[in-house]
C-alpha cells in the first residue's frame, strides 16, 4: 500500500473524516467536511507511522529545524523531527490586545501565528521545514512560514499529513508543498454558504463554529 492510501486508511480507521455537516474554518469560510485530527493523536502508533511517512516524503532536503503551528502542528513537528533527527519548534497565536472573534470582522477567527520562547532567535539564518496536521485553506502554515521568515529563517518546505485540496503552494507560502493524502472538501465564503441559506446548524464541536457564532452575535 502506498503512503497516500495508508494515510487515508489511518484517518478512516480513526473515524477522523467527518462529512455532511456544517463547519466553519479559521479563515471564516464554510464547508460540509472536516478532518478531525484529534481523533488520531491519542493513538501514538498511528501518529508515529504517519509522521514517519511524512518524514520520508520530505527526505533529501536539508533542514535545521522542524516547526509547526500549535496545537496540532506542534505534535506533528515533534514526531517528524524525531524521524528526521532534527530539533522541533512551534509557532503560537499572537496575544494581541483586544483580539477576540467578536472583533475579527470578516477576517480570520484567530490572531496570527508568531514565534516566541527563543524560537524566534533559533531560526535566524536556518533552514526550516514547516509542518501541520491538516491543511484546510493554508492560513495556519502560511502564517507560520511568515513568522519564520520574519525572524530571519529560510522556509524550505511546507508539508502536512492531509490536505483538503483547497490550498496550493501560493496559499501555504512555499513553492515546495508536500502532503501524504488528500481529502477533498469544498468551501465557500460565509456570505455564499448554501448551508447557512438552508438553515443547517453550525457545528460548534469541531473547527471554528463557536467563534463564528460569537462573531455573528456581536455584529
Amino acid at each position: 500500500m502506498d503512503p497516500a492510501q495508508r494515510a487515508e486508511q489511518i484517518l478512516v480507521e480513526s473515524e477522523a473524516i467527518l462529512r455532511r455537516d456544517h463547519f466553519v474554518y479559521v479563515t471564516g469560510e464554510h464547508g460540509d467536511g472536516w478532518v478531525a485530527k484529534d481523533a488520531v493523536f491519542p493513538h501514538t502508533d498511528r501518529v508515529d507511522e504517519l509522521c514517519g511517512m511524512l518524514a520520508e516524503a520530505v527526505s533529501g532536503r536539508d533542514y535545521d529545524y522542524v516547526c509547526g503551528p500549535a496545537t496540532g502542528g506542534l505534535i506533528v513537528a515533534q514526531w517528524v523531527a524525531r524521524h528526521l533527527d532534527r530539533p522541533a519548534l512551534f509557532a503560537e497565536h499572537a496575544k494581541e490586545e483586544g483580539y477576540v472573534p467578536e472583533h475579527a470582522g470578516d477576517g480570520p477567527l484567530r490572531a496570527p501565528f508568531v514565534l516566541r520562547r527563543g524560537y524566534d532567535e533559533a531560526v535566524r539564518g536556518k533552514r526550516v521545514l514547516v509542518v501541520d496536521d491538516v491543511v484546510n485553506t493554508g492560513l495556519s502554515v502560511r502564517e507560520t512560514a511568515d513568522a519564520v521568515r520574519d525572524c530571519g529563517g529560510d522556509v524550505v518546505t511546507v508539508a502536512c499529513l492531509c490536505t483538503r485540496g483547497n490550498a496550493a503552494a501560493g496559499d501555504v507560502g512555499c513553492d515546495d508543498f508536500v502532503w501524504l493524502t488528500e481529502v477533498l472538501v469544498p468551501s465557500w465564503p460565509a456570505a455564499d454558504c448554501p448551508l447557512c441559506r438552508d438553515g443547517v446548524p453550525v457545528n460548534t464541536r469541531y473547527a471554528h463554529g463557536a467563534d463564528f457564532l460569537a462573531q455573528q452575535g456581536a455584529a
